[in-house]
């Protein structure tokens, strides 16, 4: 462990136990030990013995508000100790934090170097499991790619890729679809129909919620990586209407039935980014319960199981087959990173767990 990963580490468990301590003196032994353990609690002691895939687990609950409050310090902080290990979901969610990518992300984040290091380190990680030429391939080596007549040589024909995988995949997509709405998909044309110069100055200088490369990229460089996308994405793409404005794709009516359905009767419980705020509901975004079937499912929201009440007479049929579609979309969205926008309700609520009682209850009851 490097030691600016020790360094937070250490912090990050001297606030554990602080945390932790003040929790213990608002919570008797007794209700402790009679209600389940929520994710958070499950999950830290793995976190803090230093397990990288639970620390990045631990970013994304605090970045989403899921089984703990809203945190981005901390969320910044589980995700860097990770990505210093190499998690290379870590190293692209520290990338999108350091953009701003997602905008409510403060703005004390911002940092367009940093962005550039843990997108580019992403992309070069083994563990990608993209196809791609540049596993293996230091950071030191990006910066290198071209930046002399020898390097030029040796990474000719690769350098505009390089480049491109390492700052802008990130946001603009390693296959051209965006991550985010706000950012330009190339496969399908958008904003490819600017001159290069045009390109080239919004690049160096950033444009909306992208920043400016020109102290990271030279003017060849950014002249490589601008071929590299013209040939890579032209080909294939959607034609742009005239107002520049791609062709918005058709609503999925079901899957937002089923969105709007989840929010409105499982959010509370099982996290309305699919992580549940206690361990006795299942985590779909973390692939519990889903290797069941369709129907093992419905039958679990109509007839009810364990804790969980039945539903049959509250939601129909169609709602049921839409929720189930919606449920199977959650771990696909933890596992693509921070990239969508925080998914809750102004009111919901979180139901006690079955063995807690007392005024002195961890959670919300209605929020």
């Amino acid at each position: 462990m490097s030691g600016r990963a020790l360094a937070c580490h250490l912090l990050l468990i001297a606030t554990t136990i602080v945390a932790t301590a003040a929790v213990a003196a608002s919570v008797d032994d007794d209700q402790r030990t009679a209600r389940p353990l929520t994710t958070y609690e499950r999950f830290l002691p793995l976190a803090v013995a230093g397990d990288p895939e639970i620390q990045h687990l631990l970013g994304y609950m605090f970045f989403y508000g899921e089984g703990v409050e809203l945190d981005y310090e901390a969320a910044h902080q589980w995700f860097h100790l990770a990505a210093e290990e190499g998690h290379v979901r870590a190293q692209r969610n520290l990338g999108i934090i350091h953009a701003r990518a997602v905008t409510r992300i403060p703005e004390k984040f911002h940092n367009p170097r940093e962005a550039n290091l843990w997108f580019s380190l992403a992309a070069a990680n083994p563990e990608n499991l993209l196809p791609s030429p540049l596993a293996g391939l230091s950071y030191e080596k990006f910066l290198a790619a071209g930046s002399g007549e020898a390097n030029s040589r040796r990474y000719r024909g690769q350098s505009g890729e390089i480049i491109y995988l390492g700052a802008c995949a990130g946001c603009h997509g390693f296959a051209g679809e965006s991550a985010y709405p706000e950012a330009p998909s190339f496969a399908r044309g958008e904003r490819l129909g600017q001159s290069d110069t045009n390109l080239a100055r919004s690049i160096m200088n950033g444009r909306g919620m992208m920043p400016a490369w020109g102290s990271s990229l030279s003017e060849r460089q950014v002249g490589e990586v601008l071929a590299y996308i013209r040939q890579t994405f032209t080909a294939g793409a959607v034609t742009r209407t005239a107002s520049e404005h791609p062709v918005a794709a058709p609503v999925d009516e079901q899957l937002l039935l089923g969105e709007r359905t989840y929010l409105a009767f499982c959010g509370g419980c099982h996290g309305f980014n699919g992580i549940a705020w206690y361990v006795n509901s299942p985590s779909f975004a973390l692939r519990e319960r889903l290797n069941k079937s369709d129907t093992e499912l419905a039958h679990s929201i109509n007839q009810g199981r364990g804790a969980m009440p039945a539903w049959e007479y509250m939601i129909k049929p169609r709602q049921v087959t839409a929720l189930i579609r919606f449920i199977r979309t959650l771990a696909a969205d933890y596992e693509s990173g921070i990239i969508s926008e925080l998914r809750r309700p102004a009111e919901y609520l979180r139901f006690r767990p079955q063995g807690e009682t007392g005024s002195n209850w961890s959670g919300d009851d209605y929020r």
